[in-house]
This record gives C-alpha cells, sequence and structure tokens, in this order.
C-alpha cells in the first residue's frame, strides 16, 4: 500500500512517526525517556548509508551506466549523474535505517542484561561500513568476471557486448558491497551481544 506514495514522502511519514512516538516518550519518562536517542542514530545509520549508496553508485555508473539503465530503469540523458547518485541515496538510506534498528533492537532490548550506551553502539558502525567497503573492493577481484548466473547470456541482444563486461564487474561491486555490509552487521551484532554479557556478568560479581 504504500509503495503507491513516493520514496520521500513515506521517509518523512517514517520521520513524523518517530517524532510523535519520542515526544511521547520524553511526556512519559522525562529524563528517563530513551526513544529520542534510538531514533536519531537510526536516522544515523541511514545518513551514513544514504551517502555510502549515492557515492558507490556515482562512482559505479561511470563504470558501467547499462547497469543503472538496462538493470535499474534509469533514463539516460541530462542529469543521469544525479539520478544516479539519488537513486543510490535512497536505496542506501533504506539499507542503513534498517541496520540501525537492528542495532537499536539487539543493543537496547529488554533483558537481564544491562544496554549498550549509544557511545559503543556508534564506535562499531565501523564494522559494517567496513565491511561494506571491503566486499565492494575485495569481490570483483576474487571472482575475477566469473559468472555463476549466466547474466551476460541473458543479456546479450539487449546489452551491446562491449558493455557486458564492465556491467558484470558493476554487478560484482554491489554483490560485494551488500554482502560485506551483512556480514559487518553480523559481526557487529556478535560483539554487541558478548559485551552486553560481560557488562552483566560485571555487575553481578559486584
Amino acid at each position: 500500500m504504500l509503495e503507491q506514495f513516493p520514496f520521500w514522502e513515506r521517509a518523512a511519514l517514517l520521520a513524523g512517526l518517530m517524532l510523535i512516538g519520542a515526544v511521547v516518550d520524553l511526556c512519559r519518562h522525562g529524563h528517563a525517556a530513551t526513544r529520542h536517542k534510538e531514533y536519531a542514530f537510526i536516522w544515523f545509520t541511514g545518513l551514513i548509508g544514504g551517502l555510502m549508496g549515492g557515492a558507490n553508485d556515482l562512482l559505479t555508473s561511470s563504470i558501467s551506466p547499462a547497469y543503472f539503465v538496462t538493470g535499474k530503469g534509469l533514463a539516460e540523458g541530462d542529469g543521469f549523474g544525479l539520478r544516479v547518485a539519488m537513486f543510490g541515496l535512497k536505496e542506501g538510506l533504506s539499507a542503513g535505517v534498517i541496520a540501525g534498528a537492528v542495532c537499536v533492537y539487539v543493543s537496547r532490548r529488554k533483558s537481564q542484561y544491562a544496554p549498550l550506551r549509544f557511545g559503543q553502539l556508534a564506535g562499531l558502525l565501523w564494522m559494517p561500513a567496513g565491511g561494506a567497503l571491503a566486499g565492494a573492493m575485495l569481490l570483483p577481484l576474487a571472482v575475477s568476471g566469473s559468472d555463476p548466473t549466466h547474466l551476460a547470456l541473458r543479456l546479450d541482444g539487449i546489452v551491446p557486448s562491449e558493455q557486458i563486461g564492465p556491467l558484470l564487474r558493476v554487478w560484482w561491486i554491489h554483490t560485494g558491497l551488500y554482502g560485506g555490509l551483512l556480514a559487518g552487521l553480523i559481526g557487529l551484532l556478535v560483539v554487541v551481544l558478548r559485551r552486553r554479557r560481560a557488562g552483566g556478568k560485571m555487575a553481578g560479581a559486584d
């Protein structure tokens, strides 16, 4: 149902709902309220994801414009770079918001262990960010132009033959980016759980 609304309208609606939730939480709990910090962290990770996504797509569009024209349905011509950057910004923002929400849930959810502080959580964001960058750089080198999904065969006659190689390279860059992001996020969550448990044991020892 929400898909019928433009992306930025949906983003504004989410931000509005979060703002209402934060205000209600502040009114109910005063200085003990944490929703505003949680939502701020989620949008912070969304901003990081958006900037990375926009920069990545802008860079990879210079390698293979066909990846975005044929694969993503973006129009060629004037303003192509801006359309690519905005596309990457929206995709990265969505991924960052989702990742941030997962981080907040795991690090702050009610349990027998004390929640992780937001400063500590922010200090671990290098893991998914670094994982995404490493995956985007290393996976294309590791696969060396392999095509296990036979993408080149499916693109035959759709994309000029000289553009298929660069398109495959960009496809692997994006696959590595998301794969590295997922691996880094999993690593972050493991560290968060370990730190919460370690903090609980130290508190129990006291």
